[in-house]
């Protein structure tokens, strides 16, 4: 039948109580962290300008822009919404994606829930559909297209909110392939804008286009059929015409759901996540270890040979270049003792002892993990740090678990999980509305209105 036809057909059929029991929580815990890393991330200076840019160009309408008073348009809200969620670059990830699946779904859907007034149950059932999309469709082109310099946040991304929009709408499968197909003609994002504004908007254009891919579709506007696997279509083109077996992921649609199997992993630190598990490593050396920065002659990370695609900021100027340098958390991890929000302001990366320490970080492939790609889920971010000491000693630590936050305990989200939300969302909310954030979000499948989420996240 075809990959493309075949993901529509299952979106299209997907139906909130052909959830399995364990989904629910996951989606729960997706949306926390969702509203927690845009509260995050919705007064950065950068967000001011995209919004002044948004509100010249797109009309007044009934969607949030979360931390935010005013309302726009559904694609306006998503744009910006998208940017906002992604700026601190503290969100989910997924490992078939390698990649961000809720900001690029989150805004898309939030953002056709209010304007189509879907319940609870239906946006769960359109996440966990975004969320499928994006991994099954990520692993036909991941790691080759890393590896040709494409960002799978922006490129995956764009699909996953159109499937999701697409089913929130109750397209049926024909009109879903149409979606899927607009989705990815609109798909790109490269990897040289890591550590620029440009990236977090990756997130606000993938939304914002699997919006209008969905809404479109639904028109009647009509594109190919077969996008992704047709030979001059996405997975050729985004892979460097070296795709994956994709007969073989078309079989395996659904089978597992990929939010449960590898399922999602959320962030300890507002970075990339593959500076998490250096950054623990870091924290451990300071805390634990009682090791202060002065007395380090050197820091050798032992990392996955694939991390210097992404971390390719070794020296960062900026606060957005910093997240996606390992030398930087590690060096702010130990000068500071934390890796909060305000670790990553362009300030910070310049203090002086922050600089110095810059200069005795440096990270090399572990000789163990040659043959370790994002295929082996957590294990691709297992680490070694070695420190060496001005006094001669030589110190390591091992981190293998422990980088990223539980999601879930039981039928709810995990404490953890719920202590970052609790923590960012003070920077813009009162504790009345993080309450009622925290009880809108446990009780999503009893919701009449799904947008009711949003309410105690707008401004004022």
């Amino acid at each position: 039948m075809g990959f493309t036809r075949t993901l529509a057909e299952w979106t299209a059929a997907l139906r909130y109580e052909d959830l399995p029991p364990a989904a629910l929580p996951w989606v729960k815990a997706a949306t926390l962290d969702y509203l927690a890393v845009s509260l995050a991330g919705c007064g950065a200076p950068g967000v001011a300008l995209l919004k002044r840019y948004a509100l010249s160009q797109y009309a007044p309408g009934p969607a949030t822009v979360i931390g935010h008073a005013e309302r726009m348009s559904a694609e306006g809200a998503a744009l910006l919404n998208g940017a906002i969620s992604h700026w601190e670059e503290y969100d989910d990830a997924t490992f078939g994606m390698w990649g961000h699946p809720s900001v690029a779904i989150m805004p898309a859907l939030f953002a056709a829930a209010e304007a189509e007034g879907a319940d609870g149950r239906t946006f769960a059932a359109a996440y966990v559909a975004g969320v499928e999309a994006c991994a099954k469709i990520g692993r036909l082109v991941t790691p080759q297209q890393v590896r040709l310099g494409w960002h799978p946040t922006a490129t995956v991304g764009t699909l996953g909110a159109a499937g999701a929009v697409g089913r929130l709408l109750g397209l049926d499968a024909a009109t879903l392939e149409t979606a899927l197909g607009l989705a990815a003609t609109q798909s790109s994002g490269l990897r040289c804008q890591f550590g620029t504004m440009a990236k977090p908007l990756h997130a606000g254009l993938a939304a914002r286009g699997g919006l209008s891919a969905a809404m479109l579709a639904r028109a009647g506007f009509v594109g190919a059929p077969a996008v992704i696997e047709h030979a001059h279509g996405y997975a050729h083109a985004l892979s460097g015409a070296k795709p994956a077996d994709i007969a073989a992921f078309e079989s395996r649609i659904g089978r597992p759901l990929e939010i449960l199997d590898p399922g999602l992993a959320f962030k300890r630190f507002p970075s990339n996540f593959q500076t998490q598990a250096p950054a623990t490593a870091a924290l451990r050396i300071r805390h634990r270890r009682g090791i202060g920065p002065d007395e380090i002659d050197e820091v050798v990370c032992l990392v996955n040979h694939m991390m210097q695609l992404s971390l390719i900021h070794e020296r960062p100027k900026t606060g957005l270049e910093g997240k996606l340098s390992l030398n930087y958390a590690v060096a702010a991890a130990l000068v500071d003792g934390q890796l909060e929000v305000e670790q990553y302001s362009d300030e910070r990366v310049w203090d002086p002892r922050i600089r110095d320490m810059l200069g005795r970080v440096r990270f090399e492939p572990h000789p163990g993990m040659a043959g370790i790609d994002f295929t082996q889920g957590a294990k691709f971010l297992h680490m070694e740090m070695v420190v060496r000491l001005k006094d001669g000693r030589e110190v390591r630590e091992k981190v293998t678990e422990g980088f990223s936050v539980p999601g879930v305990e039981g039928d709810k989200p995990h404490p953890e999980l719920i202590a970052k939300f609790t923590r960012n969302a003070r920077r813009v909310l009162t504790e009345a509305r993080i309450g009622a954030v925290l009880d809108r979000v446990q009780g999503l499948e009893t919701l009449p209105r799904a947008a009711a989420l949003l309410e105690p996240v707008r401004a004022g």
